[in-house]
C-alpha cells in the first residue's frame, strides 16, 4: 500500500515537472481581459525594472572588488574602460529611481480603487512588504562604490539605525563588523546587496504572484466579476510584456548614454566636513529625524515610520466594508491624502534645506 502510494506521488511529481505539461498549463492559463488595459501598466513595468536591475547588477558584479579603495577603482574602471559600462551602470542607477516612483504610483492606484479588499488582502500585504523592502537595496548599494557620498551617507544611516530602541546598536554593529566602516563593513554590505536581499526579494515576489494567481486581479469599478471576459496569458500578456521590456531597456540605455551615472570623489574617512545630500526618496524621513531632537528623536527615526508602515500593512484588515468606490471610502482616503500631503511638505522642506539654502 505504501509502495503504491509512493509510486503515485512520484508519478504526479514527474508529471508536474514535465516540460510538456508545464507548456500545456501555460497555454491553457487565462487572465481577465482587463489585464491588458494601460491602467495596469505599473505592475508590468515594475517587473521589467526589477529584471533590469538584476541583469545590470550581475554584469557589474563581474568587475567589482569589495575592498576599500579598490572598490572605487573597480567601479571607475567599469564605467570608463569597459565598452558600454557606463550604459549598464546608468540602467542600474535610473532603474531603481524609476522603480520607487512606479511602486508609489502602483500603491496609490490600488489604494484609491480599493484593490486591497477581500479576497485580495494578502496581495496588498505582500506588495507593501516589497515596497518597504526595496530601500534596503539602496542603503546597502550606496556604500559599494566607496565614494564620498556613499561613504558619508552610510555613516548618517548607521547613526539613525543606532538610535532605534533595543535593536539599533546591535544592528549597526552587525553591519559594521567593527568600530570603523572598513573592509568587513563593505563585504557585508556587498553580500547583503547581491545575495541575501535579492534572494528574499525573489521570494516575496513569488509569494505576491502566488496570491495574485489564486485571488485574481481586482475587477474594474462597476464591472461584473462573474461575466468578466478572459484571454490567454500566452501569447497576449507575454508578448506585451516583452515589448515593454525592450522599449524600457532602449529608453534607459539612451538616457544612460547621454547622462552617465554619477560617481564622486573617492571616500575619505578623515574628511568629516563632507555633508552628504539625501536622495529624493528619503527627504521626508531625513526631515522627520531633524524635526525631533533629543529624547523625541525616536519619534522621527522609529515610531512614526514604523506606524505608517503598520497602517499600510494593516489597512485591509481595518477597512472591511464591501465598498470599493472612492466616494464610499472617504473615511480611509481622506486621512491617506492628509498623510500624503505631509510627506510632500516634509520632502519640500528637506529639499530646500539640503539643496537650495545650502547653495546660497
Amino acid at each position: 500500500m505504501n509502495d503504491t502510494h509512493m509510486k503515485t506521488r512520484s508519478q504526479k511529481l514527474l508529471e508536474f515537472l514535465s516540460l510538456e505539461r508545464s507548456a500545456d498549463r501555460l497555454l491553457a492559463f487565462e487572465v481577465p481581459k482587463d489585464a491588458l488595459t494601460w491602467t495596469r501598466f505599473c505592475g508590468s513595468l515594475l517587473l521589467v525594472l526589477t529584471i533590469l536591475l538584476f541583469l545590470s547588477g550581475t554584469f557589474m558584479a563581474f568587475y567589482y572588488s569589495p575592498v576599500p579603495g579598490t572598490a572605487y577603482d573597480s567601479v571607475d574602471f567599469a564605467l570608463f574602460n569597459i565598452p558600454f559600462g557606463s550604459v549598464v551602470k546608468g540602467i542600474h542607477h535610473y532603474s531603481w529611481n524609476l522603480l520607487l516612483m512606479v511602486m508609489g504610483i502602483h500603491l496609490g492606484r490600488s489604494l484609491i480603487l480599493g484593490s486591497y479588499k477581500a479576497p485580495r488582502q494578502m496581495v496588498w500585504v505582500t506588495g507593501v512588504i516589497i515596497l518597504l523592502f526595496v530601500p534596503l537595496f539602496i542603503i546597502t548599494g550606496d556604500l559599494l562604490p566607496w565614494d564620498q557620498k556613499g561613504y558619508w551617507s552610510t555613516q548618517v544611516r548607521l547613526s539613525i539605525i543606532s538610535s532605534v530602541p533595543f535593536v539599533g546598536k546591535s544592528a549597526a554593529r552587525f553591519l559594521l563588523g567593527g568600530s570603523l566602516t572598513g573592509v568587513v563593513a563593505i563585504t557585508r554590505f556587498y553580500v547583503l546587496h547581491i545575495l541575501l536581499l535579492p534572494g528574499l526579494l525573489v521570494l516575496f515576489i513569488a509569494v505576491h504572484f502566488h496570491f495574485i494567481r489564486h485571488r485574481g486581479l481586482a475587477e474594474p469599478l462597476g464591472a461584473d466579476p462573474v461575466s468578466r471576459p478572459r484571454i490567454p496569458f500566452y501569447p497576449n500578456i507575454v508578448n506585451r510584456w516583452l515589448f515593454l521590456f525592450i522599449m524600457v531597456s532602449v529608453i534607459l540605455g539612451i538616457i544612460s548614454w547621454h547622462w552617465s551615472p554619477p560617481l564622486g570623489d573617492p571616500a575619505d574617512p578623515t574628511d568629516s566636513s563632507y555633508i552628504p545630500k539625501p536622495e529624493w526618496w528619503v527627504l521626508f524621513l531625513n526631515q522627520l529625524v531633524s524635526v525631533f531632537k533629543g529624547g523625541l528623536a525616536v519619534l522621527g527615526s522609529t515610531i512614526i515610520p514604523a506606524g505608517l508602515a503598520g497602517l499600510l500593512i494593516g489597512l485591509p484588515f481595518m477597512d472591511r466594508s464591501p465598498h470599493r468606490h472612492p466616494t464610499s471610502r472617504w473615511k480611509i482616503l481622506l486621512p491617506a491624502a492628509i498623510i500624503f500631503v505631509f510627506i510632500i511638505v516634509l520632502s519640500i522642506m528637506g529639499y530646500m534645506e539640503h539643496f537650495v539654502l545650502v547653495e546660497h
